[in-house]
Formats: structure tokens, C-alpha cells, sequence
């Protein structure tokens, strides 16, 4: 059976490790309820692509590059994750996983897809079948650029780390407290969203434009097709993203696209050029419309000048954005140091990263992330102590934040709980967050309590808080947080987030408003 889209070879490929397979067959079975889910959720057949027997797929006897192109063609990529199934060495992950994001990458519609709901997701939708450790969250969500979000099969209780299965559901004692049914169901709404977004998607049309001047403030970017030509909002902050030498350019291109995601103005989007003195010129005009700068070194020592070959490119655009620290108090500088571990760091290089660590200057600053996301975290962190501004905030007792979607439930509780206490709410829409985090991380101080409220926005609600909590202090916070939900969908009820200063409550409707209370008067006891 063909895939839905034209062009694919499946609708849906299902990576896993073999060994996660043999004791119960719960993939096997998984994927008998998610085809049987599938037919009751999507009106066409969904094609799944499943290698059941170990000695049938992707074998490293066969030609990989060719039954990879046809096999890994597909729309949606679920990688079933174990205990063992991000392993650097594995076939699953190496052959399949690596793949498959390269191949969705570098395609017409790129790994991340447009729902028609108007919000974004990946084409991998991990599923979890155990809880897995931080060190493989953390090379996940490396790979994925992004926080990860899973649907979750495993079970859970003291001394308990399994795959979830379906007559679980009758034992009511699996401490995330999930539904086999339940969990099916959200995978085949999953995939349906995402199909349902192929089918949607146009692609965009290329204008044929001759190249700006640089005052200018348009450009193309060397990303994939679909964000080829983009208008820079002069009120970001705009960041030059150095050229790099060969190896990093694929990395380079993939930081520009985390950096626009995370509210940046990215330039020079063009290719680098190949004459050095355009190439000169262009780094100067670039990094003069920038406020700050960002440069990715590896192992490498990059294109040399023909008329210093002691001096490489990436070198020379450093040292231009140095200068222009000394010269311009508000310019920053980023330096990404991450060599290729199994490679040998060249003697140049490795003289000129003992350069850079030797001169760090104000308003530089040096990193070897593992990851891009924790860097470009600590970018926006620095610059926005430069952009944020004093916003209008009131003391107050209780601070009650909540989204748009459960607008109607918090007005009841907050209704309520005014008639004993001051309190300020803030409706949070779905557009300007970021703007929100920060009156929410002014106001937090003036208030007594700060309260995250949920019903049915949990996928905001948790992310939201971990944020503000690492605005205002984490551990240090002047004032402590409250994450409360309801335990209607019942889904809420593995929802939580645990820190110092942090109190997670998930209730019944008419106990939030009693909940908050009991958390605030214990506050309020602590501080005298």
C-alpha cells in the first residue's frame, strides 16, 4: 500500500531495538492496537512500516544507503525509546534515527511541520517505554534541537521501570498514573495532525531577488527551502553567525534555525564568499548591523588568506567582533568551542583556541556546550539583560497565571479567592509568551505566592514554569511558585514539576481554590 503523500514510500516508519521486542512482543503489540486506533481516527489507511524480524531489515550486509532512501522515505519517523535505544553505537540509532533526521533535514518540507492548528511539530514523535536517563534525554534533545516531547507506555511504581501494557490499565497502581487506551489514542491523533499538516502545506514561492545592500533589511537565508526568504523585525536582537570552516557548515545552518526559533535576527544568511577582500567587507558591514555575534570553532583551523596564511577565516571575523567589543559596550561576543571527539585537533587550531581562552574580554563570552539549545539559552539570557525594560507590576498577594484555553475556570477561582485576598491574574494568549515571562518575572517578586494554573494547557503550563523559575532565582526565589491542576483529563495527573521553592498540587475542581489557600497561609507562617 502506498503512502498518502505522493513522492513517499510509508506514511509511518517505527524504529526500534530488537531486544525491546522479545520478551512479550510489546511492539508488535503496540503496533496491532495503533493500526486497529488508526482506522477509528484517520479516514484513509495509514501505511506502517515495520520490521518485525530482526533478519529481514536494515542489515549491515545490505547496500544502506539505498535501502535506507526508500525504506526511511516517509512521513512520520516514531523511534520506540528504551533503556538502550540511544546508544551512539546502535544500528537503530546510527542507520535509522541519524538517518532519517538528516533525510527530513534537508527535504522540501523539513523536519518540522506546520499543523493546521497553526502550531509546529517534529516528524519524530518519540515514544517512551521506559524512564530513561538524563544522559539520554540530553542526546535526544540535542539531536531534536529541543525540549523533548514524548508520549509515554512506561510503568511506573518503586523498584519499577517497564513498558507499559494494556492490562495494566486494571492494577490502578502505576504511579503515572496513564492509560494504555489513553496513550494509543494520542499517538494515532498524532499522527493524524501531522498527516493532516502534509496535506496542508504548500510550499512557498521563491521570488527571484538580486542581493540587498546591506542597509537593507531583508535576506535569504542558507537554510532549508522553506525559510529561504524572511523579513528581519529590526526590535530582535540580530546576531551575526560567523561563517565557518567545512565541517560545521551543516551545524552552522542548523543554529540558525534554533536562533530564529528563539526570537533572533540571524545574519549573513548568504553563502561565504569566496573573495577575501568581499569577504572582509561583508564581515565588517554584517557585523556592524549586529548586536552581538556568534562563532562556532572546531577542530579545524578553516580556510586560510592567500596573502596570511597564517590567519584563517573564522579567525579574522573573531577578531573583528573582539575589536568591536572593546569599541561598543552593548555588542557581544559568543564563542562555541565543539571539536569532532574521534578527530584530532589540528596544531593551528588548537593555538588559536588557546588565543581566544586567553583573551576573553568584557562581553565575551566562551562555551563548550554540549548541545546548541543550552547555549543559545545562556545568548538570550545576556542580551536580554540588555533589552528588558521595567514593566508595570503591583504588590500583591497572589499572582494567579493561566492560559487563554482555561480562561472560564480560572475566573470561577479567582473569584472566589479575591474575596479573601488581593490578588492579580494574568491571562496569558497564545501569541507574545515571551513578553509574558517577563512581566511574569517582575511581578513574581512583588507577590507572596506566584500561581501556574492548568486544566487543560498542560503542555504550556509545565514549560512555563520551569522558565520563570529559573528567571526569578530557582532555589533563590524570593517567592515560592505553585503549579495547581485539575485532575480532569486525567492525564494532568502525571503532570508535575519539582523544585526548591516549587509546590505541585494536581486536585479536583472544587478543591483548587481551598489548595491554593492551605499553600498560601503556610507561606505566609514560614516567613514570620
Amino acid at each position: 500500500m502506498p503512502s498518502l503523500m505522493p513522492g513517499f514510500e510509508y506514511d509511518v516508519f517505527i524504529s526500534y531495538r530488537h531486544n525491546d521486542n522479545k520478551y512479550e512482543n510489546w511492539v508488535t503489540e503496540f503496533i496491532t492496537k495503533l493500526r486497529q486506533e488508526l482506522l477509528a481516527t484517520c479516514k484513509d489507511n495509514v501505511n506502517i512500516y515495520f520490521d518485525e524480524n530482526a533478519y529481514d531489515g536494515l542489515l549491515e550486509t545490505h547496500d544502506i544507503e539505498s535501502s535506507l532512501v526508500r525504506k526511511l522515505n516517509t512521513l512520520i519517523f516514531i523511534p520506540i525509546v528504551s533503556q538502550t535505544y540511544c546508544d551512539t553505537q546502535a544500528y537503530a540509532w546510527n542507520h535509522e534515527f541519524k538517518v532519517f533526521k538528516e533525510m527530513a533535514s534537508k527535504s522540501e518540507h523539513g523536519l518540522q511541520l506546520q499543523l493546521p492548528s497553526g502550531n509546529v511539530a517534529s516528524r519524530i514523535l518519540p515514544i517512551k517505554i521506559h524512564d530513561i536517563d538524563q544522559e539520554d534525554v540530553r542526546l535526544l534533545e540535542n539531536e531534536l534541537s529541543g525540549i523533548l516531547r514524548s508520549i509515554d507506555f512506561f510503568y511506573k511504581k518503586p523498584g519499577v521501570n517497564r513498558p507499559l501494557r494494556e492490562e495494566d490499565d486494571l492494577l490502578g497502581d502505576n504511579q503515572n498514573s496513564t492509560i494504555y487506551r489513553n496513550q494509543i489514542n494520542k499517538v494515532a491523533n498524532a499522527i493524524k495532525e501531522l498527516i493532516n499538516g502534509f496535506k496542508n502545506y504548500q510550499r512557498p514561492t521563491r521570488e527571484t531577488i538580486n542581493e540587498p545592500p546591506p542597509n537593507e533589511r531583508s535576506f535569504s537565508a542558507s537554510v532549508p527551502g522553506n525559510l529561504d526568504y524572511q523579513v528581519v523585525n529590526q526590535e530582535k536582537t540580530t546576531v551575526y553567525l560567523a561563517w565557518t570552516s567545512t565541517d560545521l557548515k551543516a551545524k552552522r545552518e542548523e543554529l540558525a534555525i534554533i536562533l530564529q526559533k528563539a526570537g533572533f535576527n540571524v545574519r549573513p544568511a548568504l553563502d561565504c564568499p569566496a573573495d577575501e577582500e568581499e569577504f572582509k567587507a561583508k564581515t565588517s558591514d554584517h557585523l556592524a548591523q549586529s548586536d552581538c555575534s556568534l562563532h562556532i570553532l572546531s577542530g579545524e583551523f578553516g580556510r586560510r588568506f592567500e596573502i596570511d596564511d597564517e590567519k584563517s577565516f573564522p579567525q579574522f571575523q573573531l577578531e573583528k567582533a573582539m575589536q568591536l567589543t572593546e569599541e561598543n559596550a552593548d555588542f557581544k561576543s559568543f564563542v562555541w568551542f565543539t571539536p569532532d571527539p574521534e578527530k584530532r585537533i589540528k596544531a593551528t587550531q588548537a593555538e588559536f583556541i588557546k588565543y581566544v581562552r586567553n583573551n576573553i574580554t568584557r562581553g565575551m563570552t566562551f562555551s563548550n556546550s554540549l548541545g546548541p539549545m543550552p547555549l543559545v539559552d545562556d545568548m538570550r539570557a545576556i542580551m536580554k539583560k540588555k533589552e528588558e525594560v521595567v514593566l508595570d507590576t503591583t504588590d500583591t498577594d497572589i499572582f494567579f497565571i493561566f492560559s487563554q484555553q482555561d480562561e472560564i475556570d480560572a475566573q470561577s477561582i479567582t473569584d472566589y479567592i479575591s474575596n479573601e485576598f488581593p490578588v492579580e491574574t494574568m491571562n496569558i494568549l497564545p501569541d507574545g509568551e515571551e513578553e509574558y515571562k517577563q512581566l511574569s518575572t517582575q511581578q513574581i517578586p512583588k507577590s507572596k505566592l506566584a500561581v501556574v494554573y492548568f486544566k487543560y494547557a498542560a503542555d504550556w503550563a509545565i514549560p512555563f514554569i520551569k522558565q520563570v523559575w529559573k528567571s526569578v532565582g530557582g532555589a533563590s526565589s524570593p517567592t515560592y511558585l505553585m503549579l495547581v491542576g485539575e485532575d480532569e483529563p486525567a492525564t494532568n495527573l502525571a503532570r508535575s514539576f519539582k523544585a526548591p521553592k516549587v509546590v505541585t498540587t494536581i486536585t479536583s475542581k472544587k478543591d483548587v481554590a481551598a489548595e491554593i489557600k492551605k499553600v498560601y497561609t503556610h507561606v505566609i507562617n514560614l516567613g514570620e
